[in-house]
């Protein structure tokens, strides 16, 4: 008769001081650098479980604000739970800092020291106190009513532009989640950009965190 076996899985949520060699790809690659409003001893880096698309258990890593840190955890181990998908999670040093490139390869990240896409305000991913999950099901629009024309980053993300077809890895049915833990705007309630993939601090609430 065959021995039944027993799988422990082990779920990984660890908040750690940025190591060395992190510090130094975030500033080759443009990640942060000295004008940065957050100084490198404010980030942390987090480990953190979750399901991928196939049902398995992946570790990934994120660069998040310290004062936020356990309330990252706390989401993501919700999203654990609901076995919500995550396609990937790098850190924003292997894209070299680009928010476009990240997008294309449907990578969920927080912190990168960023203007906001064609303007001169700084994005809140420069306070850590903004997350994106999912680009490519949950994608970014400019809607230009003027010239009638239509963006969408990352391109594969014109597959889920019905946001009422509802499939695994949208984020409509964790907006809930990311409020609890006082990510209170998300950018799927704008009107142009949209930003399906976007949670992030209210504005006014910066002065709390930093």
């Amino acid at each position: 008769m065959a021995a039944s076996i027993c799988l422990n899985i082990m779920h990984n949520f660890d908040i750690l001081d940025l190591p060395e060699a992190i510090k130094a790809s975030m500033i080759k690659d443009g990640v942060w650098n000295q004008s940065c409003p957050i100084s490198l001893e404010r980030l942390k880096l987090l480990k953190i479980s979750h399901y991928d698309f196939a049902g398995d258990i992946k570790e990934g890593q994120m660069v998040v604000l310290d004062k936020l840190a356990l309330n990252i955890i706390e989401i993501f181990k919700e999203l654990l739970n609901i076995k919500f998908p995550i396609d990937k999670m790098n850190l924003m040093d292997k894209y070299q800092g680009s928010d476009e490139l990240s997008m294309e390869d449907n990578n969920s990240s927080c912190f990168n020291h960023r203007l906001i896409a064609d303007s001169k305000v700084l994005s809140m991913h420069s306070l850590g106190l903004a997350i994106d999950i999912n680009p490519v099901q949950n994608p970014y629009i400019v809607i230009n009513k003027q010239e009638k024309t239509l963006q969408v980053l990352p391109k594969m993300g014109v597959h889920f532009l019905n946001r009422n077809n509802q499939r695994p890895g949208m984020v409509e049915p964790i907006v809930g989640i990311f409020k609890k833990y006082g990510y209170d705007v998300w950018g799927g309630n704008w009107d142009s950009p949209i930003d399906y993939h976007h949670f992030q601090v209210n504005r006014n609430k910066i002065d709390s965190y930093i």
